[in-house]
């Protein structure tokens, strides 16, 4: 079941970004319905290793959170994908910033948006990728 104010109050607070209300709305029952994006910058630091850790366990032992970036190190409105597994903490990357554009100004709002890992990918001599469904809570 689909919480309907929240889809509304997400739509009509993109709208206000210079969107069009259809185009708000189409983003917003994105969002609710869970939106597959895919994480950049997985191969700074010991990303790879943690993802490469990562693998060891269910999806369902990954808790997947975005939190904003507010150091302003990259840009200002940067989405960082962190993994939590048992307990510990990785930062494993970055939203695009196509998406993180956005998506950034739904969570400045107060939505509170629900990350899930997706699926791991590469591998193999690759470096490894990561997809999350993102949803509103």
């Amino acid at each position: 079941m689909y919480n309907l104010s929240e889809i509304a109050r997400t739509a009509n607070k993109l709208a206000t970004t210079g969107l069009t209300k259809s185009q708000a709305f189409k983003r917003s029952w994105e969002l609710a319905k869970g939106k597959i994006l895919v994480v950049k910058g997985v191969t700074q630091g010991k990303r790879q290793t943690a993802i490469d850790h990562m693998k060891q366990y269910d999806p369902s032992e990954v808790t997947i959170s975005l939190e904003r970036n507010t150091t302003g190190y990259f840009e200002d409105d940067a989405i960082e994908v962190l993994a939590t597994i048992r307990g510990k903490s990785y930062c494993v990357g970055y939203l695009a910033s196509s998406v993180s554009g956005w998506l950034s100004k739904v969570m400045d709002f107060g939505t509170a948006l629900k990350g899930a890992l997706k699926q791991i990918v590469g591998g193999n001599g690759l470096y490894y990728g990561l997809r999350i469904n993102a949803k509103i809570v």
